[in-house]
């Protein structure tokens, strides 16, 4: 009797000095059974917001191309060779006739473009939309990730799992005990600080009657189910009135919540910013054009079961932090010329609008230094990043014809349909940022070495290996198959190689400035 009146004064003291804790957490079979059914919804939520994203993306691309071909005039027919009763005098002046026709079309082509993008290009229409989409998203799915996120930090607890914990003698000049709790075989050591003495007394003679409870919270697991992770120690008095509690480890996040969070914090003010920039620019060199890239993260590579994938487009984040400016087309041998005084094309006959290839790393980096020579002050001229191109070419989700439901062929010169040569660059359509080629024709020089994408969860701003054998080039061109001019496939290439079926596009990064 004496024992069980000490026990009751001392649950009496501890319960009136103690601070509350939050109420004992469900049984796990109610916590996994309505987080199931949560992740569900938020799963199909989302690909019903996918799809009519996508669906209105498709529905603008045909428009804004429709719109396109009307405003673009015919280009003149190529002139005959050299008749055999015409003079050379009359020759010349029929082909200066031909070029100035030719540039006729062209700047009606260009003014038309101005002004279609001055009314309002793809890019504004596009941005408008993903801004929508995003608003949905955050006002859909918010309630569902919250959801989530009280079921994950709440936890739960299951049924029949118990524990053991032993009170060690206090350190008194630490105010603290030693205590081991025993799970299912395995000792956790810690230690229960207390304020003052009173408690340390109190806590001591109801050593042998305290309670330990497993706490687990869910965590995501390899096949997008749910599984528990055993996270804290609740320790309660024998009313089961909870005195303190001992972590054990963090389950890992749920991509859901994940994903609202990078809508609030980066996607949408990345979309809105997108619509309030220049689309374009005009380069220092005739044909030479560059539109705004809005910085936002992306999943860099390609899920497993992509066809064509190959085992180094391992997927991971990459959040570009930057903007930038893109080169709407490859290089092409006609500005080659003018920066360096010759065409090292193998393919020369191809035309001056077709792509300058044939070229090592090191030509390209010494084409950029002499631009950047003669026009300084306007900004900085080089090579796209691997995250830079790869987030361009597949406008931060996925290939263009994927996302347009047409053909490769609508968007890109590659084996199928390139007849062994390049193409004069900007006569296939462009992706969703207005980049032409940049799947197939030819391939393009980035300014990383090749070698294994870093294997930190977010990769910000990435450069590269610091060295290596081989420079990545990307996109494919005439010469390759489907697999290899996706926005996803790797390839590389020795600095000190060069092929007829590589080039380059640039990269214009405007001071902080001009932005």
């Amino acid at each position: 009797m004496p024992r069980l009146i000490l026990l009751l004064v001392a649950t009496y003291y501890l319960a009136s000095v103690t601070p509350a804790f939050a109420a004992q957490p469900a049984t796990s079979s109610r916590v996994l059974s309505e987080l199931t059914a949560t992740l569900e919804r938020y799963r199909a939520e989302s690909r019903r917001l996918e799809s009519r994203h996508l669906n209105q993306l498709r529905d603008i691309e045909r428009a804004y191309y429709l719109k396109l071909n009307s405003l673009k005039t015919e280009n003149p027919t190529q002139p005959a060779s050299k008749g055999m009763f015409e003079t050379t005098e009359e020759y010349k002046d029929r082909l200066a006739r031909h070029r100035q026709d030719l540039a006729t079309v062209r700047k009606a082509n260009r003014k038309a473009l101005t002004e279609l993008e001055r009314q309002g290009g793809l890019h504004i229409q596009v941005a408008k939309t993903e801004v929508s989409w995003l608003k949905a998203q955050l006002e859909c799915l918010s309630p569902m990730a919250k959801t989530i996120t009280r079921l994950q930090n709440n936890g739960c607890l299951v049924t029949g799992d118990t524990a053991t914990i032993t009170v060690q003698r206090p350190h008194a000049d630490t105010f603290r005990f030693p205590v081991t709790i025993n799970h299912k075989g395995t000792l956790y050591r810690e230690t229960w600080t207390y304020p003052d003495r009173d408690r340390a007394e109190t806590i001591w003679k109801l050593r042998h009657d305290i309670k330990v409870r497993p706490h687990y919270s869910p965590e995501p697991n390899e096949e997008g189910g749910v599984r528990l992770r055993l996270t804290r120690f609740i320790i309660t008095d024998p009313q089961g009135k909870a005195l303190t509690q001992f972590p054990v480890s963090t389950p890992a996040p749920f991509e859901a919540v994940a994903h609202l969070a990078r809508i609030q914090s980066d996607e949408l003010p990345a979309a809105r910013i997108l619509m309030s920039l220049r689309n374009a620019v005009e380069g220092p060199l005739p044909g030479m054009r560059f539109v705004f890239i809005s910085p936002r993260s992306f999943d860099m590579g390609s899920p497993k079961q992509t066809p064509g994938r190959r085992p180094d487009e391992r997927l991971h984040r990459v959040q570009l932090k930057r903007p930038f400016y893109m080169q709407t087309t490859e290089v092409t041998q006609a500005q080659w010329e003018l920066v360096m005084g010759n065409n090292p094309s193998g393919f020369p006959f191809c035309g001056s609008d077709c792509p300058v290839e044939n070229i090592y790393w090191q030509d390209a980096m010494r084409f950029i230094t002499k631009l950047n020579a003669q026009y300084k002050g306007k900004g900085r001229f080089r090579l796209p990043t691997e995250a830079e191109w790869e987030y361009t070419a597949r406008t931060g989700t996925l290939d263009p014809w994927v996302q347009s439901g047409e053909d490769a062929a609508t968007y890109a010169w590659f084996r199928p349909n390139a007849g062994e040569a390049p193409h004069p660059v900007a006569t296939k359509h462009a992706n969703l940022w207005n980049i032409y080629d940049i799947n197939g024709n030819v391939s393009e020089w980035c300014s990383d070495w090749y070698g294994p994408y870093p294997s930190q969860p977010i990769s910000k701003d990435p450069q590269g290996p610091l060295n290596g054998e081989f420079r990545v080039t990307r996109g494919g061109s005439w010469f390759h198959g489907i697999d290899s001019i996706r926005g996803a496939h790797r390839n590389s290439a020795n600095a000190e190689d060069k092929g007829a079926y590589i080039g380059f596009r640039l990269v214009l990064d405007i001071p902080p400035e001009g932005l």
